[in-house]
């Protein structure tokens, strides 16, 4: 994939971006990094995080930024933890086996995210081998990443691959993921147009947890409430699997997603000390009600993500999400500097609607 010029805000040079801005997280870090690297501009972060109790990158951001800079042989300053000001100066996205790791129970999911936004730029399929957290706090899921983003990248013309092969939860990580992308051959992307979403089709899921729980059946009681309750709400059989595996922390949660004609919605919820299995069952579950019943056409989660894709189709899109979170506000204001797009929202009944109208196509 390569981007056409016009739709690049900057053909060449250096963008400043105050990484404090909005959400001021990690996220400014990775999407700026990433797209940096697909398009070809560079950039210069200040005040990274500065408002979080540790400011500056964490090793997550570290590991991320470090597998983007591998892939388009990238000049940048020094990676490390506490650093606030960051110059990543892209070269060519090159094809290229990488194995990154956190070092800690750092998000696989999170880094991942970067990878997959760069790899639409690869000139041909590419592995990837990631070691960090599979299922922690305030972070996708990889499960939610292979089971609801995956469906709409594949939609849109990107197909990727994702294998747990081991989970890691907090506090010591060790989780394995297998991710391979396959770039397309389009110079852009195929545009989604998703006003709303009708009625459920069905509803499924994975309840996991490390193999040490398996006496207190958490998994199979996390299981059975969340089948339970998504059945008798949405009168289809839900299907959840169970899956028990070894892991270096304990830990548990539940993923689950709900099927309509337009797309797909998703929802989790991790275990924790003091938390029971039910209670895991009955947050993920009452989320995702939520979230249906909105009559949006994409969960809070996939609204964030899925911005970046949506400046990169050959034409206008649509979407829809219960509420704009500040991170897909800051999401905009940061795809906005890239590329030559603009997002517009408007509420709508119970929904709001997101609408990315790339500006190169109203000069044509």
């Amino acid at each position: 994939m390569k981007i056409p010029l016009r739709r690049l805000r900057i053909e060449e040079g250096c963008i400043r971006i105050d990484a404090s801005h909005g959400e001021g997280g990690g996220q400014i870090v990775r999407t700026a990094c990433a797209l940096s690297a697909l398009t070809g501009v560079g950039c210069d972060l200040f005040q990274i995080r500065a408002s979080r109790s540790k400011p500056g990158l964490r090793p997550q951001h570290c590991a991320a930024v470090r597998g983007l800079a591998q892939l388009c042989n990238a000049e940048t300053t020094a990676l490390q933890p506490g650093v606030t000001e960051l110059t990543f100066l892209p070269g060519r996205l090159q094809k290229r086996e990488l194995s990154l790791d956190t070092g800690t129970a750092g998000s696989i999911g999170l880094v991942a995210q970067g990878l997959l936004l760069a790899g639409l730029g690869l000139d041909g399929p590419c592995r990837f081998i990631l070691r960090g957290g599979t299922d922690v706090p305030l972070a996708p899921p990889c499960d939610y990443l292979q089971s609801v983003k995956r469906s709409f990248l594949l939609r849109m013309g990107y197909r990727i691959e994702l294998s747990i092969l081991r989970r890691g939860y907090f506090p010591k990580g060790g989780g394995v993921v297998d991710l391979v992308v396959h770039p397309p051959e389009a110079p852009l992307l195929q545009p989604l147009w998703l006003p709303n979403a009708t009625e459920a089709l069905g509803s499924e899921g994975v309840s996991f947890g490390s193999s040490v729980l398996s006496d207190q059946k958490v998994v199979e009681r996390q299981r059975w409430r969340a089948v339970r309750n998504l059945t008798d709400y949405f009168h289809v059989p839900a299907k959840i699997s169970e899956e028990y595996g070894a892991s270096n922390s304990p830990g548990s949660g539940l993923v689950i997603w709900a099927e309509t004609r337009e797309s797909i919605l998703g929802s989790s919820s991790l275990g924790k000390q003091g938390r029971t299995a039910d209670e895991v069952a009955e947050q993920a579950t009452e989320q995702l009600l939520r979230i249906y019943n909105s009559r949006a056409s994409v969960d809070p989660w996939l609204g964030d993500q899925i911005l970046p894709y949506l400046a990169l189709c050959s034409g206008p899109s649509l979407i829809s999400v219960p509420h704009v979170t500040r991170h897909m506000q800051t999401n905009m204001w940061l795809v906005e500097r890239f590329l030559n797009v603009r997002f517009n929202c408007e509420v709508y009944g119970s929904f709001v609607t997101v609408t990315c109208d790339p500006e190169d196509l109203k000069r044509t």
